[in-house]
């Protein structure tokens, strides 16, 4: 049997549409903060980027002669591309983070046409929810009065306690 999202939309409590909209607006934080993480990021890699380009000057102002000349040039030379790598690392994470802020601008929109949209399902939801909780304290209150009306008649009393408890009874629903 398959199953079909309508059928269990509401969820239980008819809490469904509360969880979908708290997810749409919270998407919005989510992207701000990952386009912080990113910015955050970005100024690590930029910092690596200039330490090794700075360690890479002073492997080339190192001794150019002697026994080790070719590993201070390798050095160098892997240093120098480390520090490249890192800098577009930094180039890349500057395009993410533009498109990142992008998305979080356009879901922010869409998240203002859809509250706009869906506020008579809010208030219907709400109204559901207000409801339930009102029939089910109805019904608590009734079920109550039910029980001592119940024992007043298992327990003889007079005919007054009965009108009163029946009385009792039909006004709390």
């Amino acid at each position: 049997m398959p199953v079909d999202f309508r059928d269990c939309f509401w969820g239980e409590g008819n809490n469904g549409f509360d969880v979908l909209y708290r997810n749409m607006k919270y998407g919005y934080v989510v992207t701000k903060d990952l386009a912080e993480f990113f910015k955050e990021r970005s100024v690590i890699e930029e910092t690596n980027s200039k330490l090794l380009s700075k360690l890479a000057k002073h492997a080339s102002n190192c001794c150019s002669q002697g026994s080790f000349a070719p590993l201070w040039a390798i050095l160098k030379t892997s240093t120098e591309k480390l520090a490249t790598l890192h800098m577009q690392m930094v180039q890349r994470f500057q395009e993410l983070i533009k498109d990142v802020i992008k998305y979080s601008e356009d879901q922010h929109k869409k998240h203002k046409s859809c509250k706009e949209e869906e506020s008579t399902t809010c208030d219907v939801v709400q109204n559901i929810q207000q409801t339930t909780i009102s029939l089910q304290k109805v019904c608590k209150a009734f079920n109550a009065r039910s029980i001592e009306y119940e024992k007043l008649k298992r327990d003889n009393a007079s005919l007054k306690e009965l009108e009163k408890a029946e009385m009792k009874c039909k006004k709390s629903l």
